[in-house]
């Protein structure tokens, strides 16, 4: 749609760090068109590559911080994309990469295939992201004085990613790049021709204290494979898809630490590393859904444990909690993608071991019915830690209906946002889809005072029209009536 700009708010529902699963919310902005746009505080040249004329549409992410654009472009030919090649090479960055995949590729920001694509980001969200302090993540141990440490993290490089084939017009043969551009080539084929049409992993797994290699460590590919289930029995019609992921390849390291696996059948997939007395490490997804090759380098950590009590507010112990260890964190202040086990339950005297995690840090949570702990989320344990203490508080429940303005259940999908008054970060809040005769239910409510209503922008901007004001004491009910306003139509 060139010339005209489409704002996008796009709500998830998902999980939040301070909220149960299945509520949430996350944002991105989505641009539609070729409007210019003006410098965001990007390198230097980076305005001229985001305003070519072939864009199509950008998007920026991620949510909670901003700063990474995606710049989406069609091309008419091969000397359209050298010439834009140019444009990128004048971007003064200490590094430019030019990724090489295979297409076609989909986009549903501008509804369609692109040809390829330009990201940059504004240094400082990336610092602000990534690098700011953690001094709010603070260590529970005799020091907890001292922040849990960090590792400064480089922000990416400036990068274009081309999609050849599937009709794109590019020519890769016959493309002009600059010699300051750094090229990564991505299609398996371009390691070896017997590796074209199926994926390929190569990596190599290491000692992340010794940085020695370890032998005999075994990567795992589980494939993402989709389940539709049919209303009834005799229904050939899907009445709801889910996922669920299946064993498809694996392979175990050399004596150097090194490890292939080719000939990988289309398609999405989590990759997997373990060894024996290390704890295993979950790698980023694996997209090989267009035949992609993998690259990585995997540290693993010796395992240790964290025993501790959970109690209520007065001390007394709590059986059957659920506890579990998240966001790992490893001594150098890397994190550490750890894929930790089932919840252990505490016993009758409330008291847990969670085994084998990586030694560094980590935040523990617990979750039993009608309770909410109280401790601040943005507390870190040490591994190994003796008898931390976790406390958990009793809850209220929100419920009632959302009607229209004529007293009636609204029509379409209608969401209930829930947030404290003020600062949101680290406090309970979220969203949930209200039932088709309005009704909801919000419950594990922790005490205090929360807005309630439809309107997305109370989550996003804390906006209190139409919302309602809710003090919750534990183990109370409060039933209320929302009024849902269309907010297209909201004056």
């Amino acid at each position: 749609m060139n010339g005209k700009r489409i704002k996008l708010i796009v709500l998830i529902i998902f999980c939040l760090i301070f909220l149960f699963p299945k509520v949430g919310m996350s944002l991105i902005e989505v641009f539609h068109g070729n409007d210019p746009i003006g410098d965001r505080g990007w390198a230097p040249g980076s305005v001229e590559m985001a305003n070519l004329a072939t864009r199509t549409g950008y998007w920026i992410g991620p949510p909670f911080g901003g700063g990474e654009y995606h710049f989406l472009y069609h091309c008419r030919n091969t000397d359209e994309f050298s010439q834009a090649l140019k444009t990128f090479a004048a971007i003064r960055a200490n590094k430019l990469e030019l990724v090489i995949h295979n297409g076609p590729k989909e986009s549903y920001v501008v509804q369609g295939r692109i040809h390829w694509t330009f990201l940059v980001w504004v240094p400082k969200n990336w610092d602000s992201l990534h690098n700011r302090s953690r001094k709010f993540y603070r260590s529970v141990d005799s020091n907890s004085k001292k922040p849990v440490p960090m590792a400064k993290k480089t922000m990416p490089a400036p990068r274009v990613d081309v999609y050849l084939g599937g009709g794109n017009p590019i020519i890769w043969k016959d493309v002009k790049v600059p010699e300051n551009l750094v090229v990564i080539d991505r299609r398996p084929g371009s390691v070896a021709p017997q590796f074209a049409g199926k994926g390929l992993v190569r990596g190599k797994v290491f000692d992340l204290k010794t940085k020695q290699p370890i032998a005999g460590a075994k990567i795992v590919l589980l494939k993402r494979v989709e389940i539709i289930e049919s209303s009834t029995g005799q229904s050939k019609e899907p009445h709801s898809r889910s996922y669920e992921w299946k064993k498809a390849k694996h392979v175990t390291t050399n004596r150097k630490g090194l490890c292939q696996i080719d000939q990988i059948p289309l398609g999405f997939y989590e990759v997997s590393v373990a060894a024996e007395g290390y704890a295993p490490v979950e790698l980023e997804r694996y997209d090989n859904t267009r035949a992609e090759c993998y690259e990585f380098q995997a540290g693993l950590l010796r395992p240790f444990s964290i025993t501790g009590i959970v109690t209520d507010t007065k001390g007394t112990p709590l059986q059957d909690v659920g506890v579990q260890a998240n966001d790992f964190i490893g001594p150098d202040g890397n994190e550490y993608r750890h894929e930790g086990d089932s919840p252990v339950l505490t016993d009758a005297q409330g008291r847990f071991e969670i085994p084998d995690l990586p030694k560094g840090f980590a935040s523990v949570r617990c979750r039993a019915e009608g309770l909410h702990q109280a401790d601040s989320i943005f507390q870190m344990y040490p591994i190994p830690s003796k008898e931390i203490r976790l406390t958990m508080s009793d809850t209220g429940i929100i419920r009632g209906k959302v009607v229209d303005k004529d007293g009636k259940a609204p029509s379409g999908r209608v969401h209930v946002h829930i947030r404290p008054p003020g600062e949101q970060i680290g406090k309970w809040g979220g969203s949930s889809r209200c039932k088709e005769d309005g009704s909801f239910e919000f419950t594990g409510v922790p005490p205090g005072e929360y807005l309630v209503g439809t309107d997305s922008r109370l989550l996003i901007e804390g906006d209190r029209t139409n919302a309602k004001l809710v003090s919750v004491q534990a183990g109370k009910t409060y039933d209320i009536e929302i009024v849902h306003v269309e907010q297209g139509r909201r004056r």
